[in-house]
């Protein structure tokens, strides 16, 4: 990393939902020295997935995914209290001082969003052909008995990880 910055240090470096596909302890640990003192490091995740909600549109999603994959799906992407454990831990590990907070708050999502969030979760081999997410969307929309939009409750997490003087 230290050859975009050359010797000089930056003020603060963000990951989003991606840490799931990084070694937390080996970013954490080579993003210090990259930091200012006082700087640090924000991990921004957004709760749970859409399919995994307690709501019954979530339900509905849910199952019209699982029937589209043909197993269960129980994938959070680390996003729950699980993965910011994680994140936590390798922060704490990395000789941060962690700082957490969040806001909540309701979103109107429509069911092309809720397609579009399912299948940015997925990687690029796994995506379905365009005729499968076209009955997918179809098959959402007749299991929410035709409601077009639904109301999300979202909670952001922003996790730091600051860097202190020395």
């Amino acid at each position: 990393m230290s050859r975009l910055v050359g010797e000089r240090t930056v003020g603060a470096l963000t990951v989003a939902v991606a840490i799931h596909f990084m070694d937390r302890d080996a970013l954490f640990a080579a993003a210090r020295s990259l930091l200012r003192p006082g700087g640090g490091i924000a991990v921004v995740t957004n709760g749970e997935p859409l399919w995994t909600q307690d709501t019954e549109w979530s339900r509905a999603l849910r199952g019209s995914l699982e029937r589209m994959l043909g197993h269960p799906v129980t994938a959070r992407c680390q996003t729950d209290e699980d993965g910011r454990r994680r994140n936590r831990e390798a922060l704490v590990r990395a000789g941060y001082r962690y700082e957490e907070t969040s806001v909540r708050y309701d979103a109107p999502l429509t069911v092309d969003d809720m397609v579009g969030g399912v299948f940015s979760a997925m990687s690029a081999e796994k995506l379905p052909t365009d005729q499968q997410r076209e009955r997918f969307s179809a098959e959402l929309r007749d299991a929410l008995g035709g409601r077009t939009e639904v109301t999300e409750t979202v909670r952001v997490w922003s996790q730091c990880g600051v860097r202190d003087e020395g």
